[in-house]
């Protein structure tokens, strides 16, 4: 008999705990995971490296125009007005178009990056909802970003609300109503009798 009543005890308790699981609420840190799983340094070394890669180019063009403008300048005393005019203004629209080159390089750099980043979040919450899913967790929600990013239908109580939703509109609703028929017979009564003679 002890044996029974100690089984039934561990039994309780233990489903005790596994209902506590399932309606147990998690909390995650995406930006801290993208940055330290294997897939997130990995990405991060080879965003570092378009990065690099980017500012080279930049510093080179720039060591291009420096040199041109050096050379310029070393040649002004020789140049006359206008060719050391016409070489300046070269000199100028090539450092326009480079800024507009690089700006566009930039912005592209910028939504590369983006995308590569949206993608591995879009991946690892996929990971958060299987593993949400495996562990039978209530909800989880992201310690940076508002709501929650998963939930189990299990605590889902809308049905529950939408019914006192409904309840209290059609109280309201036959309220409204009263009230006008209400109005209208006051109304009714309020008015002269007009007797055709």
């Amino acid at each position: 008999m002890k044996k029974v009543v100690v089984a039934a005890a561990a039994l309780l308790i233990a489903s005790a705990s596994f209902v506590q699981a399932k309606n147990e609420f998690i909390s995650i840190d995406s930006i801290l995971i993208m940055q330290k799983s294997k897939e997130g340094k990995e990405l991060t070394t080879q965003i570092q490296q378009e990065i690099e890669v980017f500012q080279g180019d930049v510093k080179k063009a720039q060591k291009e125009l420096s040199e041109l403008q050096e050379a310029l300048n070393k040649q002004a005393k020789v140049l006359s007005k206008e060719a050391l005019q016409e070489k300046t203004e070269e000199i100028n629209n090539k450092r326009k178009k480079m800024e507009r080159e690089f700006a566009d390089k930039e912005e592209q750099l910028r939504v590369n990056i983006q995308n590569k980043q949206i993608t591995l979040r879009e991946r690892q919450l996929s990971v958060v909802n299987e593993v949400f899913e495996k562990q039978e967790w209530g909800a989880v929600i992201d310690k940076n970003t508002p709501g929650l990013l998963c939930i189990s239908n299990a605590i889902d109580r809308t049905d529950i609300v939408l019914r006192a939703v409904d309840e209290k509109y059609s109280g309201a609703k036959a309220k409204k109503e009263v009230t006008k028929t209400v109005k209208t017979a006051s109304n009714d009564k309020a008015k002269p009798e007009i007797k055709v003679a």
